[in-house]
């Protein structure tokens, strides 16, 4: 994999995927607990895979319904965390571009945390929504989550906490601009539209994005069931 994704935050500070949401200021931490509630309405009952987990914040928060839930990372550190905090979960480390399970294997796949934005581009994004859009079983969901405008002032706030708390590099004054935050080691965090996300959606996949209370957006896209699965179903 390459681009910005690979500068995780966490190669400056050791601690940033346990410590940055401890530090989000009321504006953010509101667009965290609005994104986890949107999550567990949207779900859908079966097998859960959320895709870039980090450690866990999500699965425990959102409380899916979900009696099998799995969690997926590339970084092994975010995973030895969430061992270390998250009961009831199985952690698997790999790289979203390849995910090691069969096609149609979750009833939901979540792609959350806003972590669409950090991909460096639509071609990544497509590949690996593509790829785990896969793992849809017929009538499956797959929820994924991106910063709009109105998360703008938010999301500014809770990177200056972190930097002020040194989990964050300093911005790339030069390069951030908008929505767009640059930080000096390299990783990118951009802001998307409704349509601009609303634009990769996977082909074979039905369904919208939203724009939610808080700026986030919302996009829950489902995979059809097929006649020929209707008609044995109903046999």
């Amino acid at each position: 994999m390459s681009g910005s994704h690979l500068r995780y935050r966490d190669s400056y500070h050791p601690e940033w995927v346990t410590r940055a949401y401890e530090v989000a200021p009321p504006g953010f931490a509101a667009i965290l607990d609005e994104e986890a509630e949107w999550l567990k309405a949207c779900a859908a009952e079966g097998p859960l895979l959320e895709v870039g987990c980090g450690a866990g914040r999500l699965l425990a928060a959102a409380r899916f319904r979900s009696r099998s839930l799995v969690g997926m990372d590339l970084v092994l550190r975010y995973l030895t965390a969430a061992r270390r905090s998250v009961g009831g979960v199985g952690w698997v480390a790999s790289d979203a571009q390849r995910p090691p399970f069969a096609p149609e294997t979750f009833s939901t796949v979540v792609f959350a945390q806003a972590t669409v934005g950090s991909l460096g581009g639509d071609e990544l994004r497509r590949r690996i929504l593509g790829e785990i859009a896969r793992l849809l079983v017929p009538g499956g969901v797959l929820l994924v989550t991106a910063y709009g405008r109105g998360c703008r002032e938010a999301r500014r706030a809770w990177y200056r906490a972190q930097q002020d708390a040194g989990l964050l590099p300093p911005f790339d004054e030069a390069q951030t601009s908008g929505g767009r935050f640059v930080f000096t080691n390299g990783f990118v965090s951009e802001e998307m539209t409704v349509e601009g996300l609303a634009a990769l959606k996977p082909p074979g996949l039905d369904g919208g994005v939203k724009a939610l209370k808080t700026g986030l957006l919302g996009a829950r896209w489902s995979r059809a069931i097929t006649r020929d699965r209707s008609a044995n179903g109903a046999s």
